[in-house]
């Protein structure tokens, strides 16, 4: 719980430094956006054997399509934050802290009377895709903690006092992927990835995972 709330702490404070700069600073801040995410991960440790973690997170991140000047590119970065518990053995849990960047396929809607007037620069200053087609690479830390059984410590007032401990191990998370954003509005968008996912053999370790995302995509407008 205090490795979560370590991680969600700076979360926050680099969104805070982003606000505060563009108020001092006056630069623009259109296209940084916060985005919560729901996550699946089935993973295959060894043969035939599979674990299946599910959790969440979020992610913190600057989409260069926004910014028109001096001219849009599609090209998103972000720091991600994800907690997974597996659900067979809620006492097994996975972090990872990433960093990532995606590029986006952005697919416009052009009226056929628009095709002979409008250059594709005005296409991307002038209107908002409706939805993307995405690659991403993600490289981070990969957390794993077992927590053991509660042990009784002593006697108290209110009857034996329960302590859990646990061992934790840190390896290596690499992740490529890919996915559908559909932009419903110019500030939110519904984001559902896939995510391959590479890894060092440890304690929690895996050849190989995969993550499937569900992200619902907040915006500066």
């Amino acid at each position: 719980m205090k490795r979560t709330s370590f991680i969600l702490t700076i979360l926050f404070i680099t969104v805070s430094i982003f606000y505060q700069g563009a108020k001092v600073y006056g630069y623009d801040l259109e296209g940084i956006y916060i985005a919560p995410k729901v996550v699946y991960s089935p993973e295959n440790p060894s043969g035939r054997i599979w674990n299946h973690y599910a959790g969440g997170g979020v992610s913190v991140g600057f989409d260069l399509f926004r910014l028109k000047e001096p001219f849009p590119i599609p090209v998103r970065v972000e720091l991600e934050y994800i907690g997974r518990v597996l659900t067979t053995n809620t006492r097994n849990t996975i972090h990872t802290v990433t960093a990532g960047i995606y590029y986006d396929l952005n697919l416009f809607h052009v009226r056929s009377s628009e095709l002979d007037t409008l250059t594709t620069k005005s296409v991307y200053t002038i209107k908002r895709p409706f939805m993307a087609i995405y690659l991403g690479l993600n490289v981070g830390a990969r957390i794993g903690y077992v927590t053991d059984e509660p042990t009784a410590a002593g006697n108290t007032n209110i009857g034996l006092r329960q302590i859990r401990t646990g061992t934790s191990t840190t390896t290596l998370y690499a992740g490529i992927g890919g996915g559908f954003a559909f932009h419903v509005t110019s500030w939110f968008t519904l984001d559902l990835g896939y995510r391959f996912v590479i890894g060092q053999q440890a304690m929690f370790g895996y050849k190989s995972a995969h993550d499937v995302l569900l992200s619902f995509r907040f915006t500066k407008p």
